[in-house]
């Protein structure tokens, strides 16, 4: 299991949080004992997102090297060949969402919500979920996410489709140990390949996924201070 530790900052992620998790996310994917990984959060959020208060910290450059990180973090949970579980126990905003959308299974504590901030701070959508998600629960639906903005109940989240399975917080950590023993028990191989074949039309959009990535990039760049503070306080219908 890999545990986003950041909770006084509701988990968000600094650039060098993005590179750890990379990197650890490599390991994981070159280590033949490892057969799903399991992405959580510490306390009472998954993840809040880029940590804006360092990204306004940050030169023009130095921004758009993030964003690029980023995007590499998203092409290394959708093309690794182990499967890649978001274990959403709360709170989750901007790349949380990303992370959750673009990982294989995403499974929600029943208190967790799913906020889209980016349209009400300013922030254009650069990563992969904003790709995925209208594969999942269509345009309509997907562009009054990402347009309107607001916040989605794990229950909503589960009727619309981009989490697989909302879990009581007493049986969650249980849950959680069944399904990583479920894994370990599949040969990789098969796995492998399976998660392969179900990606098809997700590598198509790789491409689509750097070009907007670094247009993205460019306006976060020239961009005064981002907007910082708390998640969505609407719910998104």
């Amino acid at each position: 299991m890999l545990r986003i530790n950041r909770p006084e900052v509701k988990n968000a992620l600094g650039p060098r949080d993005i590179l750890l998790l990379s990197k650890h996310l490599f390991d994981c994917h070159h280590d033949p004992a490892v057969k799903v990984v399991l992405l959580t959060g510490t306390g009472d959020a998954f993840c809040a997102g880029a940590d804006l208060k360092q990204m306004n910290q940050r030169t023009p450059e130095q921004r758009s090297e993030g964003g690029e990180a980023a995007t590499e973090l998203m092409l290394r949970i959708v093309s690794m060949p182990k499967i890649v579980v978001a274990a959403v126990n709360g709170a989750t905003a901007g790349l949380g969402n990303h992370i959750a959308i673009c990982s294989d299974l995403c499974l929600a504590r029943e208190d967790a919500n799913f906020h889209f901030t980016g349209a009400t701070k300013g922030i254009p959508s650069l990563q992969m979920g904003a790709l995925v998600l209208p594969m999942m629960i269509g345009l309509k639906r997907a562009k009054a996410l990402v347009l309107r903005g607001g916040k989605v109940s794990a229950r909503r989240a589960e009727e619309l489709g981009f989490c697989n399975e909302v879990i009581s917080a007493d049986q969650w950590e249980a849950q959680l140990e069944q399904l990583a023993a479920e894994f370990s028990d599949r040969k990789a191989g098969t796995m492998a390949q399976n998660k392969y074949q179900m990606n098809q039309l997700v590598y198509q959009q790789i491409g689509a996924l750097k070009l907007s990535s670094l247009a993205g990039a460019g306006q976060l760049a020239a961009a005064g201070q981002l907007i910082t503070g708390r998640l969505a306080n609407e719910v998104a219908r």
